[in-house]
């Protein structure tokens, strides 16, 4: 079905010849061997099959573009974070492992808003959705195009970084760290909240699992958190959480 969607009005417009061209082509076979009345007019079976089947095949055509539309936008709500745009949870997380397997350097960082219960307490859910919106927006700026961001829990984030050190990792990570300025309603003129990120960071080690790495970065991300906030932790050996 997708082979057959026109994509654009030219396209439209050949499929619906070949259709129109396919219909006169069964009305001249249908009435040569079953119909014993000579016609004429030899452009009688196309003119017949432009206003007798061309309607439906427009309409089969306008079900199919229809159709094949829904199953992107379906796939695409399946894949995507619907407040933010970001990759969601099951996806940052396969395509993080294809990363993983076509380079062996890169780092993962893990982030959280700081304080992100009180903006929602005191400001309404509204001002959390812009919140979140803004740090997604954020993240994106901060990113290469071949890195992977996402959404992979409430105010939780997540990124992994191709091909960069864990130096390199830290230096992204600190600037993820300063106050991101957000608009507390959609009406607002001034952007007078700023919500900040706490990260934890972990180099890749291709004998690890992703679900490994998460874990130690979650709790390079706890020792940021217990430290004070705004911070970037990177794991190490040393690194015990109670």
């Amino acid at each position: 079905m997708r082979i057959l969607e026109p994509h654009s009005a030219i396209a439209l417009f050949g499929r619906f010849a070949v259709a129109v061209g396919l219909i006169t082509v069964a009305n001249y076979i249908f009435a040569r061997f079953q119909s014993a009345i000579i016609i004429d007019d030899r452009f009688y079976h196309l003119k017949h099959a432009i206003f007798v089947g061309g309607p439906f095949a427009l309409f089969a055509l306008s079900i199919m573009m229809f159709q094949v539309r829904l199953q992107r936008k379906l796939s695409l709500l399946s894949r995507k974070d619907g407040l933010t745009g970001l990759n969601n949870r099951r996806t940052f997380l396969e395509c993080a492992d294809r990363r993983r397997e076509d380079r062996n350097t890169g780092a993962l960082l893990l982030l959280d808003a700081d304080h992100f219960k009180r903006i929602n307490d005191a400001h309404g859910h509204q001002a959390g959705d812009i919140c979140l919106q803004s740090i997604s927006e954020t993240l994106q700026r901060s990113v290469r195009q071949d890195d992977v961001v996402g959404r992979i829990g409430g105010e939780e984030f997540a990124i992994f970084l191709c091909n960069a050190s864990i130096q390199q990792a830290q230096i992204i990570g600190e600037r993820l760290t300063k106050p991101i300025a957000f608009h507390p309603t959609d009406h607002s003129t001034e952007a007078n909240l700023s919500v900040t990120l706490s990260v934890g960071a972990v180099e890749n080690r291709p004998d690890l699992s992703l679900s490994a790495l998460l874990a130690q970065a979650d709790q390079a991300l706890y020792r940021a958190k217990a430290d004070g906030r705004a911070r970037i932790v990177v794991w190490n050996d040393q690194l015990v959480v109670h």
